[in-house]
């Protein structure tokens, strides 16, 4: 099953929208500043986007889902034209327990008599899903996906076989997780200088099926993902990689990993998929030059997780 990727819409550490992780990505290495100061993201814009008041329930993990669920819906010209049935998929690596625990004060006793019934709604997995289909109006199937890793790949794939299925025609795919006070500190703890930062941040797409081969809009072409083994060390053989997970001076031969643009965050892949549909679009980014020989267009993003589980989202043009 094939799927365009219509519109995309990111926030982070860089900004927001293509055209920051574009820039971004231009500066690195400059940007690779290791595991010193936190990187976090900044979502006023959605204040411009939404009325303050109906968000004032919404939390910062949600926010960011928001705002880069709007971005790509603007980016793929839908803005006010959501079809109803949308379907809507959520990967989460760390859901908004980073804030929970970040705020939990040390006397659990007296912090009890003092929590607020909000801040029960906004810890739950599927907090960002449930405050985008309803500002959105979505209809459609919703699945938050909880997974540390892989929860990328993962929500990719249950896109593509609601598509495949009929289930709905467009689905909003995406991924956010927010910045932890201790997940920072233990990376510096573990790390130390050669760790990456602690990042943040949200990407979303608009995926519809291609079944005509258009060609007018980046395509998924195949997701995969396996335990431990060489099947998937480089899953397409003619594929520019982004490798997800490793420091940018780990990145083995011409592969390219883009984490000091953004952070180290469970769902930082998604990031990796932005950078893989702005290269599609454009042909290009500064430090990255694509196609390059026996290359036939396409990037693999790739992703190793601790127990040595990988998972592959591998796109290319229409």
């Amino acid at each position: 099953m094939r799927a365009a990727i219509r519109g995309a819409g990111v926030v982070g550490p860089f900004g927001c929208g293509l055209a920051g992780l574009a820039e971004a990505i231009g500066r690195l290495p400059a940007t690779d500043a290791g595991a010193g100061a936190g990187l976090t993201a900044e979502t006023g814009m959605l204040d411009r986007m939404i009325p303050p008041r109906t968000l004032r329930r919404v939390e910062h993990y949600g926010r960011m889902a928001i705002l880069a669920a709007h971005l790509a819906i603007e980016d793929a010209g839908l803005a006010g034209a959501v079809p109803g049935d949308t379907g809507l998929v959520v990967a989460t690596g760390m859901g908004p327990t980073a804030n929970t625990l970040d705020r939990q004060p040390v006397d659990i006793p007296l912090a009890d008599l003092a929590l607020s019934p909000i801040l029960f709604s906004n810890s739950v997995q599927n907090a960002a899903a449930a405050h985008i289909s309803m500002l959105l109006g979505m209809r459609g199937p919703s699945l938050s996906i909880n997974q540390y890793e892989l929860g990328v790949p993962l929500a990719f794939q249950a896109a593509l076989d609601w598509l495949e299925e009929g289930r709905t025609g467009t689905v909003l795919v995406g991924c956010v997780d927010g910045f932890s006070t201790a997940l920072h500190e233990e990376a510096l703890r573990c790390g130390g200088a050669d760790a990456v930062s602690v990042g943040e941040g949200s990407a979303f797409f608009v995926l519809t099926a291609d079944e005509a081969g258009s060609g007018a809009h980046p395509i998924v072409e195949a997701v995969r993902t396996g335990g431990p083994g060489p099947s998937l060390e480089r899953p397409v053989a003619d594929a520019l990689v982004l490798r997800n997970g490793v420091r940018p001076t780990d990145a083995p031969g011409d592969e390219r990993c883009l984490s000091g643009v953004y952070g180290s965050f469970p769902t930082s892949m998604g990031m990796d998929v932005a950078a893989a549909v702005i290269l599609l679009r454009a042909g290009g980014l500064p430090g990255i030059q694509w196609p390059a020989a026996g290359r036939r267009g396409r990037v693999c993003c790739l992703k190793e997780g601790e127990s040595g589980d990988r998972g592959a989202v591998v796109l290319g043009r229409g």
